[in-house]
């Protein structure tokens, strides 16, 4: 019989509650974990206020919070409790970080999806995902995982850094997304009139803030990368990181633009902001045929038909999700594993952007309480 551990769940927008919940019997393949470290993301925040539910039933309905509360958190650092008996490479006492997504790897189907087969398993057909879709998350007082998804942490990096794994990998998939498409202006192309001169980033949070460095330091940008963000504290690292800061409370997005690029404008826009305000003044700010990245989550209050405006300008956009990947041999993804290494090694920052820890388990409403609203927040931990 399945066994049942603690945790704490949303039981409706902006309440939690200490459940208890059940945890699968693990099977050889598999690790039994204890969650030490697990972030709090923009996809939390939409889910614990209301504004989006990813838990959905057959008709692709989502379940209410009364029906099937949930157990957020899937950015995952754990301790091995227990490896099953065909786990070679992992054991008792160990740190890793969690792919958090179940693919075809993690559920071994006869035959692997489409995405899956081809290096996508973010877009599995089969997918399933702690903290999100309804499988309890990092939140809890344990959980069983295929140890395929467990990325080993060999260093004695901090685990809220550690923590941070999920968010970079995002990023990494992002940039790997841009290398790839078919679009008039790239980074570093040879030929100048089809390179990227001018990136825009709107919002510095931690996606954002990834972002100028991926840019920066990975993928070996060296035009001008411009971000525009409200917060004092968060501008300031960006510009740590290698961009020139805007401040949306002392001028207007299009003439800051307009006069940093010499009336050129933008070959491409990132928005890591998810504010409807800030995306539809991307159109202005754009060459035509540029390459837009729509990063960011939410942009309530904001119509279909501002989209319009891209459209007149022919840009290639880019949407993406999660971090899909290819896999490694031992068939752990390549993305978290190159996002861990990156921090483990610290090529990417990662411990200026974590601006707030949180203790235990019961913690986690006061994760939720309204710290992100404050100046200076960037990026809260739940330790344990």
């Amino acid at each position: 019989m399945p066994s049942r551990t603690r945790a704490i769940a949303l039981t409706a927008p902006e309440s939690f509650e200490a459940v208890e919940v059940e945890v699968r019997d693990p099977g050889p393949s598999d690790v039994v974990l204890r969650p030490t470290a697990v972030g709090v993301c923009g996809t939390d925040f939409h889910i614990a206020t209301g504004e989006a539910n990813y838990n959905l039933d057959a008709s692709g309905e989502p379940i209410p919070l009364d029906v099937q509360p949930q157990v957020l958190g899937h950015e995952i650092v754990a301790e091995v409790l227990e490896a099953g008996s065909e786990v070679t490479d992992l054991a008792r006492g160990d740190r890793l970080v969690l792919d958090q997504g179940l693919n075809c790897l993690s559920l071994s189907p006869d035959e692997p999806c489409e995405y899956c087969a081809t290096g996508f398993s973010h877009q599995c057909e089969n997918y399933i995902e702690y903290g999100i879709t309804g499988l309890a998350g990092g939140f809890s007082e344990q959980l069983v995982a295929p140890a395929v998804n467990s990325i080993a942490i060999r260093s004695d990096t901090d685990a809220a850094e550690c923590a941070m794994t999920e968010p970079l990998a995002c990023i990494l998939h992002m940039a790997s997304l841009l290398e790839a498409a078919n679009q008039r202006y790239r980074i570093n192309d040879p030929e100048e009139r089809d390179r990227v001169r001018t990136a825009l980033i709107t919002g510095a949070g931690p996606a954002g803030l990834l972002m100028v460095q991926v840019l920066r330091k990975l993928v070996g940008f060296d035009g001008l990368l411009l971000l525009s963000e409200p917060d004092a504290r968060k501008r300031a690292l960006a510009e740590r990181f290698g961009a020139t800061v805007h401040d949306p409370a002392d001028s207007p997005l299009h003439p800051f633009v307009e006069e940093a690029t010499g009336g050129r404008m933008l070959e491409l826009a990132l928005d890591a902001s998810g504010s409807g305000r800030a995306f539809v003044q991307v159109p202005a700010l754009l060459r035509k045929q540029a390459t837009v990245v729509k990063y960011g989550i939410g942009f309530h209050g904001e119509g279909l038909e501002r989209l319009n405006e891209f459209q007149w300008k022919e840009p290639t956009f880019i949407m993406p999700v999660g971090a899909s990947s290819p896999f490694d041999d031992d068939g752990r993804a390549t993305r978290y594993r190159a996002a861990l290494r990156a921090i483990e090694d610290g090529t990417i920052d990662v411990a200026s952007i974590v601006s707030h820890r949180y203790s235990g388990l019961d913690s986690v409403p006061q994760a939720f309480g309204g710290d992100q609203h404050e100046a200076g927040y960037v990026k809260g931990i739940v330790v344990s």
